[in-house]
């Protein structure tokens, strides 16, 4: 019998790689969605990325409600934790993505623990380690590192993401389970995209490909694989030494000019419409009130951020791709799908 794993947002972007990943490697998958009419969608894409969905099955459930976790955690030997909100746009209630972010969190870990779950992965972010008042530049973090979720400057997505991986930690420590969960904590994630079915990644791809920018911000952040990040949830699962521990999945940091200046190299069809300079900072500081996407760059323009995380290569016992192959893999496959 193969383990069974609780993969939960199976139809998200960094989901759908996780659960290639799993199906490729044996595990039997049963994925969570919010809605079973994106069961279909998800069936497909996998199916055309030659994967074998005989092992895969699906259940309805809400982050948000009780009803249903206990019992579908029962069967499972491992859970993977992915899904939470990552809207494009920024709320002014910074606290409004946390219930689905934290609640969820606990929802999930709480029926995994009752159900005996041998091990927990939850997809976190680098944005619960960096974002604080009166850093130098060049700032460096590490898996020590926390956000401060009290700055008024740190924006709705961060705040969820850092109270829903405090809340993990908190809670596992709190059962002496600290060494059964992992933390996967990515940048900028991009890669192939596989499907229409849009997300925030996609989004800032899109609308450079489309001259959306005329200009590029001048933000900076480490750039994440896709398949990196699948492949370190699933070997996560029964590696000892990845227990109890905080793993930054990634390579460079790149600014968006230079995301912009790789896909021109890649894709000339598309260089007149990619930005060629940077705006300054004051000009997003105002566009950030008329497009609230722009606030989650604002604390951070003109910062380099600097971090380490060969650690996380060392215990996985893998190398993160380039970030080069993950800008020109997710900008293929935003043309390929005819979405720029």
């Amino acid at each position: 019998m193969p383990d069974k794993v609780l993969l939960t947002g199976i139809s998200g972007f960094v989901a759908k790689h996780v659960a290639i990943e799993l199906l490729n490697s044996g595990f039997e998958v049963l994925g969570t969605v919010r809605n079973k009419n994106s069961i279909k969608q998800t069936k497909k894409t996998l199916e055309e990325n030659n994967v074998s969905i005989e092992k895969l099955s699906f259940v309805e459930l809400d982050l948000l409600k009780d009803e249903g976790w206990n019992e579908a955690a029962k069967s499972c030997k491992y859970i993977i934790h992915v899904a939470s909100p990552f809207p494009f746009k920024v709320s002014n209630d910074r606290e409004s993505l946390t219930p689905a972010a934290k609640d969820g969190t606990l929802r999930v870990l709480n029926a995994g623990i009752n159900a005996g779950v041998e091990h927990f992965v939850k997809t976190s972010s680098i944005v619960c380690m960096f974002r604080k008042p009166n850093r130098t530049n060049p700032y460096t973090f590490g898996e020590n590192d926390w956000t401060d979720v009290e700055w008024n400057k740190t924006t709705d997505y961060f705040v969820s993401k850092t109270r829903a991986e405090k809340a993990a930690w908190d809670l596992m420590e709190s059962k002496g389970l600290k060494n059964n969960l992992t933390c996967i904590n990515p940048g900028f994630v991009l890669g192939d995209f596989l499907n229409e079915k849009s997300c925030t990644s996609m989004e800032y791809i899109k609308q450079l490909l489309q001259g959306k920018f005329p200009a590029a911000p001048k933000f900076s952040v480490m750039i994440s694989h896709v398949k990196d990040i699948a492949r370190a949830h699933v070997l996560s699962l029964a590696n000892k030494r990845a227990g109890g521990r905080r793993l930054i999945v990634g390579s460079e940091v790149r600014s968006i000019l230079e995301l912009s200046k790789i896909m021109a190299e890649n894709l000339p069809s598309h260089a007149k419409k990619l930005p060629k300079k940077e705006l300054p900072n004051f000009m997003v500081k105002l566009l950030s009130y008329i497009d609230t996407s722009a606030k989650n760059l604002v604390p951070d323009l003109g910062l380099t951020m600097q971090t380490d995380q060969t650690y996380a290569e060392e215990i996985l016992q893998m190398k993160f791709l380039p970030s080069e192959t993950a800008v020109v893999d997710a900008a293929n496959s935003v043309v390929r799908l005819k979405l720029a």
